[in-house]
């Protein structure tokens, strides 16, 4: 990474630039040795590979500020492998390296993501300066992004950056050197001019110069700090109080572990959703299952259920029907006494019960087929909580059979 963003200068000294950390993915033995040693002598940190396998397993336990991968692989083309590099180091800086260019192969790897094409053989000078205009252009970003978080938006943090690095300039340099329209760039100054972070050159109408940063931001600096120092404060008080909690839990168990119920409760909406739960619940059925409710509610239910009814009866499930007979007609009471478990129940509210198994409860309030109320506005509870079967069968008046 760049400690500081300085222009490029051939005649730069050695250690300006800072250690960071390039992989060099190159079959060819020769020129790893040689590029090796041109960036080491500018001070970066290199590894090499000289396959995908190889680079892969680096980039999976190491993070590169600058990948270079050379076209032709012998296990792998370098395109595949620097779709496989974007995941690994998105952050990364990714140069394609080739010594058979073409412009096919040129946009290819521009379109899948590179940030640069390098053809061989290549000038020292020119190869370590793009790399170094490379992690300049990365460093801004990731300046940019941090200085976003003090409230600046994109386009006033990128020419707050560009006024930084010229040291004093005019707006319409400003928007070349920072890639803002003119027209943002202008305002972005009269915002940052307003926080007291840029100033105009007296003199000068139209050249602006940064204000000292440390004083400019202090405050806001100052704030985060304490922020975090409570925080930090906060994570070590919750981590003893954790410690505390731990060493108690492990105090009060019992031989035996608990078991514990898992009881649920869903709220259901529509009539498509309350049926396909019911579909669900008697699909799951082994034992017994309840259905009460009014005479009118259960015709309508029976119709569309009762196939499926009858195949639980035939698998041996009981079928218990707990619905004001009178309502039925003798006739259909008569009927389904043959397969089902018939009780005689007033049912005191117009909703359907449905229990599975003692398991599964659905309490609805399932429309009849003439009423007036919107199927999507249905509405359905489905509990797995045997206090709400207790509860619901009480207010239903289910335990007063006639």
């Amino acid at each position: 990474m760049i400690r500081e963003l300085s222009k490029v200068h051939p005649d730069r000294e050695r250690g300006k630039v800072a250690s960071a950390k390039i992989l060099v993915i190159e079959d060819d033995a020769g020129m790893r040795e040689v590029l090796t040693e041109i960036l080491a002598q500018e001070g970066y940190q290199v590894k090499t590979a000289s396959d995908g396998k190889v680079a892969i397993s680096l980039c999976q336990h190491e993070l590169f500020d600058v990948v270079l991968i050379d076209i032709k692989l012998p296990d792998m083309e370098g395109t595949k492998l620097l779709e496989v590099i974007k995941k690994l180091s998105p952050g990364a800086v990714k140069i394609m390296v080739t010594g058979h260019p073409s412009l096919e192969s040129a946009v290819e790897c521009l379109n899948l993501g590179a940030d640069g094409y390098i053809v061989k053989p290549f000038k020292p000078v020119k190869f370590l300066e793009q790399i170094k205009q490379h992690l300049e252009r990365r460093q801004r970003i990731k300046w940019a992004e941090l200085l976003m978080k003090t409230g600046l938006s994109e386009y006033e943090s990128r020419v707050y950056l560009a006024l930084a690095l010229e040291g004093c300039s005019e707006a319409r340099k400003l928007s070349m050197s920072s890639g803002v329209p003119r027209t943002k760039t202008y305002a972005a100054l009269k915002k940052l001019a307003q926080r007291g972070l840029v100033v105009q050159v007296p003199g000068e109408k139209q050249s602006f110069s940064i204000t000292a940063p440390s004083g400019a931001f202090n405050a806001l600096l100052q704030t985060w700090k304490k922020e975090l120092s409570e925080q930090a404060a906060s994570l070590v008080e919750t981590e003893r109080v954790i410690s505390v909690l731990d060493s108690l839990h492990k105090s009060k168990q019992v031989s035996e572990p608990v078991k514990i119920k898992k009881e649920e409760t869903w709220s259901i909406k529509g009539r498509s959703a309350i049926y396909r739960r019911i579909s669900e619940m008697l699909s799951r059925a082994k034992n017994v299952v309840t259905v009460a409710t009014t005479g009118e509610e259960f015709m309508y239910f029976y119709k569309r259920f009762n196939r499926l009814l009858d195949d639980l009866s035939g698998k041996g499930v009981q079928v218990k029907v707990q619905v004001p007979t009178a309502s039925l007609g003798g006739n259909l009471v008569s009927e389904l006494k043959v397969t089902y478990s018939v009780e005689n129940v007033q049912v005191s509210l117009p909703v359907l019960f449905i229990d599975v198994d003692n398991s599964e409860l659905l309490v609805s309030t399932l429309a009849t087929q003439g009423a007036a109320v919107k199927s999507e506005e249905e509405r359905g509870l489905f509990f797995e909580d045997s206090s709400a079967r207790f509860f619901f069968s009480e207010l239903l008046g289910l335990n007063k059979q006639n």
